[in-house]
């Protein structure tokens, strides 16, 4: 359940003042339709290595458009000094502190660009994609930029036809299909081309690929989709991730955790039971990878397990065995002796931790949508937390302390402002076979 679930039921607790009409009634003291267009969306906050800092990207609706602008901001870690930094999204820290890398328009379609965090403030553009690169992630050392991007399979259509006269809309050229899984439901047709693994160096420069077929790399078949899928070791000459180099296009939800030697290109499996094994994350240590997935089952829905795995492909184990619930945002903890993890429960979601050893605690508790989107190493960490009548902002919170979240956002207060919201009250009823069912009642705001 995601954070966009708190705005649903936030506009179903104030809209339901009157039988459905064509036109609705505007109001000063209740939110209508026509306040969705001044709500305003928070994503990515990534806290600064020293823990000093949080930039994070803000969206708002460019009503002449039809469509959203993004801007990346920057604040203090106590939500002090909060103002606009560059155009952009998906900010991501340099592991000295001193520069930003981040998305923006460039070349015609979104590109990696640098900013230093000095007071010149130079932007360097650092690759130039005809693809758009996605979930790119700094290597350790801050020299190297790592990205995923489509690598086009074939070329598009091509045959003779007639001149084409000046200004004539002619029909599209027919799209090849040669692929079983080559469109999505709420996406529609898939890039014609498999998701793969690029280095570009930091200060610019051309990008090495370094994985290649007929397959992809994380994200399941859809490009910049889903967990990104890769990690890179401490040391930095070591990369893992998932995907399946054999058959990929004929199975369906099957994937395996793979290790790249840098230097040499060699490239291992390490997990060997069939099953969608997927989202590395390496220790801090470098000895153990945690991931998700679950022995493979034809089943269409399956709970996601935590587990972990020895570096070098031994010691495969099973973490999260006890807990039948979804788990995501995996994250070690600085010593290398367990993972920080989201788990979604009854309509929430909190932070939680477990020992390599299977001991499990709760880090947040509350009834709320909270994620965990970056934490410095000493455990200060930020994420999106929403509730049924808050829509979602950045909250603040010690993973080794009480949990408690401080809220350092409050992007909507101002559209909220003597607005009158409706009670959302959780209700229990039995289902067959005595299973007890969730749910929640909207009330309309003067009910």
């Amino acid at each position: 359940m995601r954070s966009i679930f708190a705005l649903g039921l936030l506009f179903a607790a104030s809209a339901i003042t009157a039988p459905t009409t064509a036109q609705e009634t505007p109001s000063d003291t209740l939110l209508t339709v026509g306040h969705y267009l001044d709500f305003e969306r928070v994503s990515d906050p990534q806290i600064s290595p020293d823990g000093m800092q949080v930039a994070y990207t803000r969206s708002y609706v460019d009503k002449m458009q039809d469509r959203f602008e993004s801007g990346i901001w920057i604040m203090g870690a106590d939500g002090s000094r909060n103002r606009f930094l560059v155009d952009g999204s998906r900010p991501r820290w340099s592991p000295d502190g001193e520069r930003l890398a981040y998305m923006a328009e460039g070349d015609g379609e979104p590109q990696i660009f640098v900013r230093w965090m000095d007071a010149e403030g130079a932007i360097s553009q650092i690759t130039h994609e005809t693809d758009t690169p996605s979930n790119f992630a700094w290597a350790p050392d801050g020299n190297h930029i790592y990205f995923q991007r489509i690598v086009r399979s074939h070329d598009e259509w091509s045959i003779d036809l007639p001149a084409r006269p000046a200004g004539a809309e002619w029909t599209e050229t027919p799209r090849i299909v040669d692929r079983v899984h080559y469109r999505f439901d709420r996406i529609g047709f898939l890039p014609d081309g498999y998701n793969h693994l690029f280095r570009v160096p930091a200060d610019g420069g051309t990008a090495r690929q370094l994985t290649s077929g007929d397959w992809h790399v994380g994200g399941g078949f859809v490009a910049g989709v889903g967990n990104a899928g890769y990690d890179i070791s401490p040391d930095g000459g070591t990369l893992v991730y998932d995907g399946l180099m054999e058959d990929a296009d004929q199975s369906y939800r099957e994937s395996h955790i793979w290790s790249m030697d840098l230097a040499t290109g060699e490239v291992s499996q390490l997990t060997q039971r069939r099953g969608p094994w997927a989202g590395p994350v390496i220790s801090p240590d470098g000895l153990w990878i945690a991931f998700t997935g679950f022995d493979w089952t034809p089943q269409t829905y399956k709970t996601t397990d935590l587990y972990a795995i020895r570096a070098d492909g031994t010691d495969m184990r099973l973490l999260t065995g006890s807990l039948d619930r979804d788990v995501g945002a995996l994250r070690w903890d600085a010593a290398s002796n367990g993972i920080y993890f989201t788990v979604g429960d009854q309509g929430t979601s909190n932070v939680h931790h477990i020992t390599l050893d299977r001991v499990h605690s709760q880090v947040t508790t509350g009834s709320h949508m909270l994620g965990l989107s970056s934490a410095t190493a000493d455990g200060e960490a930020v994420g999106i937390r929403s509730a049924p009548q808050v829509p979602p902002d950045i909250v603040r919170y010690s993973l080794a302390g009480s949990g408690e979240t401080e809220r350092l956002t409050a992007v909507n207060d101002d559209v909220l402002e003597n607005k009158r919201l409706g009670e959302v009250e959780e209700v229990w009823f039995d289902s067959s076979d005595n299973t007890r069912v969730q749910g929640w009642i909207v009330k309309p705001p003067n009910f």
